[in-house]
């Protein structure tokens, strides 16, 4: 195995589980198939505590993971396995800030030979490419009838959103109201199809560019807030606010 995966997905919950069940493979103590979910290893890995597994992640009342939080994973990450042959740190890797990131990267570059850096996230082009460059890239796709009812639903929401966008006013305001009531996986393919679509309208000649690039640097900025598990009322407000 790499010393480092990245795994992405929209739903935390696969990436999570994911993430667990390689470093409990990274663990396991059996002979055979990893993991065999039976040995001593795998059950404390199942029940959180085993002792070469380390969960990094932000604080209740922050949003990000702090540098001081990497800094200390890096002096950590040299000192010998206690029990396995390997040391494993699953990150929630959205929640790397850019200082973050800078201060992991070396320890990407250059890791010690028994550990391993299992790094989750939304959206893997929120972290830097030198970070990703280091990383096997795992990306946990919805399944094909999925994808297609989320693709057809998001299209109609760009559309609506564009013809609203155009006249403003109430129109506008009504939409953000539904808005709020948005599933987060539509909200945030919703976002990125948005983003796109104000980017590639700059380039009708007739277009308002000022304005669609205005809006495209709001939606820019909302899947930055997305990345900090904002709510769909924060993101809709926010719409409201600035396009009003």
């Amino acid at each position: 195995m790499s010393h480092a995966y990245l795994i992405s997905g929209a739903d935390l919950g696969p990436r999570q589980e994911l993430a667990r069940l390689m470093a409990r493979s990274l663990v396991c103590k059996a002979d055979g198939e990893r993991p065999c979910n039976t040995c001593p290893a795998c059950e404390k890995a199942e029940r959180g505590i085993h002792p070469d597994i380390q969960t990094i992640a932000p604080l209740e009342d922050k949003r990000e993971i702090l540098v001081s939080a990497v800094r200390e994973l890096v002096r950590d990450a040299p000192v010998l396995p206690n029990e396995a042959e390997h040391k494993v740190y699953i990150l929630e890797a959205d929640a790397l800030n850019q200082h973050a990131q800078n201060a992991f990267l070396k320890l990407l570059e250059e890791p010690p030979r028994f550990a391993s850096f299992l790094l989750h996230a939304e959206n893997p082009l929120r972290l830097l490419p030198t970070v990703r460059s280091r990383c096997v890239h795992l990306s946990l796709a919805p399944e094909a009838n999925q994808v297609a009812t989320i693709t057809e639903e998001v299209e109609a929401l760009v559309d609506s959103f564009l013809e609203v966008f155009a006249v403003g006013g109430l129109d506008l305001a009504r939409f953000c109201g539904a808005l709020e009531k948005t599933e987060r996986q539509i909200l945030s393919a919703f976002i990125e199809a948005c983003h796109l679509r104000l980017v590639e309208g700059m380039g009708c000649p007739t277009a308002d560019r000022a304005r669609l690039m205005g809006a495209a640097e709001l939606f820019d900025s909302l899947r930055t807030d997305l990345r900090f598990n904002v709510s769909a009322g924060h993101i809709s407000g926010k719409i409201l606010a600035t396009l009003i």
